[in-house]
């Protein structure tokens, strides 16, 4: 076979089969420009019988070619074999109504910066798009109009029971393309439901976006990846306007880095305990509010009326709606009024309740040191990470402070006037000053509950280096100031 760099492909290709075979993801990642080569030797020799498993397809596909992997690689290897070679350029693009279509692709050492056709990578370009639910006329053009979900709401939690995120700050549930009648779709494509959407963000360098999603965008099972691998399977693949086709010169999953960056952007602009706080609507176990007046603040500062959710007399969701001039990428997002009537609260005496409460404590002290009668932690919980009256990460399970992972799930068991930790990693001790569960910890240390907070020796003080980020983890030590750990942080029960 030729060098690459010396051939020009041209994919001549029906429409029929060019629309099916840029359905999936394995064929992407096979035809990239780049690796073209290489999938060509691959599928030159492949046989279904000899691909049982991921591990046995090019390491660069293995993302791509996922599922049932055999059948995958065959469809993909069969619309790469209907590429026929020559040796001549191909035409430019055409913009007539022609069945087939030209494209011509060169070997690069790395990823290319622009589409075969030669415009910039990327999302299409929209020129004057209509303002989605507002055609006048079918529109044909679905990558710079959103359809049939038109109307595209960003969504928020106040979860309680059991607390999520900040405690002065709402958190993200999702980015939904609803239908303009008010109903939708879901799940609307299999080849592009993801298990690492951490992994596909990291690869894009965006490790800002996933420290924000990571205290914003939060389970309340305290698995977040799996919660944005649900957003995204079920709502992410219905947006036309993300589909693969709509990109010049797609990389692969680039679509699942615009989704997320639209969806946390739109968020950080919709800051509902402020709207709420502005008003005077505070989280209270005491006091309560009516709709009109919880609705009223929220469409002072949104424009239009926001759909409202109560759970148990509690209010826990609020939706704002939106429709989108051009696609979600670039387009304009454009409020507008709920598409149906959707809220579901009582008109009056509704709670808004704050997150993270604890028993009241009632406290004795002898001498100079305070003795909590406050109930000792029991059952399953994560522990939340405070610093500075703000919510940043928790511990995890070897008992370091992490703020873009998964907390991890800890057991408390009563012990005298206090209780045990354990985590998966094994008992949990201060060991040289340090909080550490791991299994070479013969038996675990009896903590308390200090007005809420985890408490050793009598102190709910915990000192680190520095607030950890990124990937970096931070040991947490009961010294601070002159042992270098200037960090002040506390640590709070979340019971699952």
């Amino acid at each position: 076979m030729a060098p690459l760099s010396s051939l020009l492909l041209s994919l001549v290709l029906s429409v029929p089969c060019f629309a099916a075979c840029n359905a999936d993801n394995c064929l992407r990642a096979l035809r990239a420009p780049s690796r073209l080569e290489e999938a060509q030797s691959f599928c030159a020799a492949f046989t279904t019988a000899a691909v049982s498993a991921a591990s046995a397809i090019p390491s660069f596909a293995v993302a791509g070619c996922t599922g049932n992997v055999a059948s995958r690689v065959s469809s993909a290897c069969t619309c790469i074999a209907s590429s026929t070679p020559v040796t001549s350029t191909s035409s430019p693009l055409s913009t007539s109504t022609s069945t087939s279509i030209s494209v011509t692709i060169e070997s690069t050492s790395s990823a290319p910066t622009s589409s075969p056709t030669g415009f910039p990578s990327g999302p299409k370009a929209c020129g004057n798009s209509e303002l989605s639910c507002h055609n006048t006329t079918v529109a044909e053009d679905l990558c710079c109009f959103n359809a049939p979900g038109g109307q595209l709401l960003q969504t928020q939690f106040w979860d309680t029971a059991p607390s999520t995120g900040p405690n002065n700050s709402w958190t993200l549930h999702g980015l939904w393309p609803d239908r303009c009648d008010g109903t939708y779709d879901a799940n609307c494509d299999a080849s592009r439901e993801y298990s690492n959407i951490t992994q596909i963000l990291q690869s894009y360098g965006k490790t800002d976006l996933l420290a924000y999603m990571g205290k914003y965008w939060k389970d309340y099972q305290g698995n977040d990846e799996s919660f944005w691998e649900h957003e995204w399977d079920k709502h992410g693949t219905c947006i036309s306007t993300l589909e693969p086709s709509c990109y010049n010169g797609y990389k692969g999953q680039e679509e699942v880095v615009d989704y997320f960056e639209k969806a946390v952007s739109l968020f950080a602009g919709l800051d509902t305990y402020t709207f709420l706080e502005a008003a005077s609507i505070i989280p209270s176990t005491t006091a309560t509010y009516t709709f009109t007046q919880i609705q009223d603040a929220l469409t002072a500062a949104h424009g239009f009326p926001v759909t409202i959710s109560c759970r148990g007399g509690a209010l826990d969701e609020v939706w704002y709606h939106y429709n989108v001039r051009g696609n979600v990428q670039t387009g304009d997002f454009v409020p507008t009024s709920p598409d149906g009537s959707k809220s579901a609260c009582p008109d009056t005496g509704i709670k808004y309740l704050p997150k993270y409460q604890t028993a009241t404590p009632t406290s004795t002290t002898t001498g100079s040191i305070p003795t909590s009668t406050a109930a000792p932690y029991t059952g399953r919980g994560f522990l939340q990470a405070y610093t500075g009256g703000t919510n940043k990460g928790c511990l995890i399970s070897a008992g370091t402070w992490y703020t873009t992972g998964t907390c991890a799930g800890y057991t408390a068991a009563a012990s005298g006037d206090g209780f045990t930790l354990t985590s998966s990693k094994g008992p949990c001790a201060m060991i040289a000053d340090s909080f550490s569960c791991a299994a070479t910890n013969t038996a675990g240390e009896v903590f308390t509950n200090l007005n809420g907070s985890l408490a050793y020796a009598a102190s709910s003080n915990f000192y680190a280096a520095a607030i950890p980020s990124g990937s970096v983890q931070q040991k947490v030590y009961t010294q601070g100031d002159t042992s270098g750990n200037d960090v002040e942080v506390s640590f709070v029960w979340q019971g699952i």
